[in-house]
C-alpha cells in the first residue's frame, strides 16, 4: 500500500487525539476512604451536590424495578409483541434484552464513575468535545426529559386499560368501556403519581422498599398461579410453537414486524436510567465503612 495513503489515513487519527489529550484534565488520586462524607467525595470529583441522600442502594434498585413493573408492563405490550407470533415475541426479547443489557452495563460504569444528578446530559457535557458539548448535552438532557414524561402518561395509559379489562372481567363482560372512563383512569392516575412525587425524600425512598416488594410478590403469585390454573383448565404449548413458530398479524412486512415486537422489551425495560438519575441520592456511607474495615 502506498505510504502516502497510510500516512493520509493516519494524519487526522493523529490530530483528533493529540486534540484530546490537550483537553484532558490532570489525574486525581481521590480514595473514597478518605473522604468526610459523599458530599465532599463528589466535590473531589469537582461537582457539588443538589439532591439529599435519603435512599439506600435497595431503594434506588427499586426504582428501577418499579418503573419497569415486570408483570402489568409486559402485559400491557403483549398484543404488540404477538403481533410477530409466539416465536416472534420470545425471540424479539431475547434479543433487544441482549442489547438493552450492553447499554446497562456502559450506564453502570458511568453512573459509578460520576453519580450525579445530572446523569446522561451531564456526562455527555464531561465527555463531549468543546466545541459542541453545549448543545448536545441539551439535546441529549431534552430527549430524556420528553422520553421519561412520554413513559410516564404511556404507563398510566396501559394502568388505565387494565383496571377496566380486570372490571369487564369481573362483571362477565356487562361493562361499557368507553373512552371518558379510560380518559378518566388515565388523569386519576397522572395527578395521583405527581402528588406523591412532592413527597418527602425519606417518603419517596421508603415508597420503592414498598413497591419493589409488591412487584416481586406480584411474580411470584404468578408463577404459583400459572400451572395450577393450566393443569386444571387447559395444558402448555409446546417447545416448537414458542420458540419456532413465527407470524404476521399485521399489514407490516414480516422481518419488520419482528422489529416492532422488539419494542415490548425495549418499553417495559426502558427507564432504567431513572436510577442513575437518583445515584446522587443515594448513601454510599456504609459501604465505605465496610470497605475500610476490610482494609484494616
Amino acid at each position: 500500500m502506498d505510504l502516502n495513503i497510510i500516512k493520509s489515513i493516519r494524519s487526522p487519527i493523529d490530530s483528533r487525539v493529540d486534540a484530546i489529550r490537550s483537553h484532558q484534565s490532570a489525574l486525581r488520586d481521590i480514595d473514597a476512604k478518605h473522604v468526610n462524607g459523599d458530599v465532599d467525595l463528589l466535590a473531589e470529583i469537582g461537582y457539588k451536590q443538589e439532591l439529599k441522600r435519603k435512599f439506600s442502594t435497595f431503594q434506588i434498585f427499586g426504582i428501577a424495578y418499579s418503573i419497569m413493573g415486570l408483570l402489568p408492563s409486559i402485559a400491557s405490550v403483549t398484543g404488540t409483541g404477538l403481533a410477530s407470533g409466539p416465536a416472534g415475541f420470545v425471540w424479539s426479547w431475547i434479543l433487544s434484552s441482549c442489547f438493552i443489557l450492553l447499554v446497562g452495563i456502559s450506564m453502570s460504569e458511568l453512573g459509578s464513575a460520576i453519580p450525579t444528578s445530572g446523569g446522561l446530559y451531564y456526562w455527555t457535557y464531561y465527555y463531549a468535545p468543546e466545541k459542541i458539548r453545549v448543545p448536545l448535552s441539551y439535546m441529549i438532557g431534552l430527549s430524556n426529559s420528553m422520553a421519561l414524561c412520554g413513559g410516564l402518561c404511556s404507563i398510566n395509559f396501559g394502568f388505565a386499560e387494565e383496571v377496566l379489562a380486570a372490571a369487564f372481567i369481573n362483571k362477565d363482560g356487562d361493562l361499557n368501556i368507553t373512552n371518558p372512563k379510560l380518559y378518566g383512569i388515565f388523569a386519576a392516575g397522572i395527578v395521583s403519581q405527581a402528588i406523591v412525587t412532592c413527597l418527602s425524600s425519606k417518603n419517596v425512598a421508603l415508597l420503592q422498599t414498598v413497591s419493589s416488594v409488591a412487584n416481586t410478590g406480584l411474580i411470584v403469585l404468578f408463577f404459583i398461579a400459572v400451572p395450577i390454573g393450566t393443569k386444571v383448565n387447559t395444558s402448555f404449548n409446546d417447545g416448537s410453537f414458542i420458540f419456532g413458530k413465527v407470524e404476521n398479524f399485521s399489514t407490516w412486512p414480516k422481518g419488520w414486524q419482528f422489529m416492532l415486537s422488539m419494542m415490548s422489551a425495549v418499553w417495559t425495560i426502558g427507564a432504567f436510567d431513572s436510577c442513575v438519575h437518583m445515584s446522587e441520592a443515594v448513601s454510599y456511607t456504609h459501604l465505605r465503612a465496610h470497605e475500610t474495615r476490610r482494609h484494616r
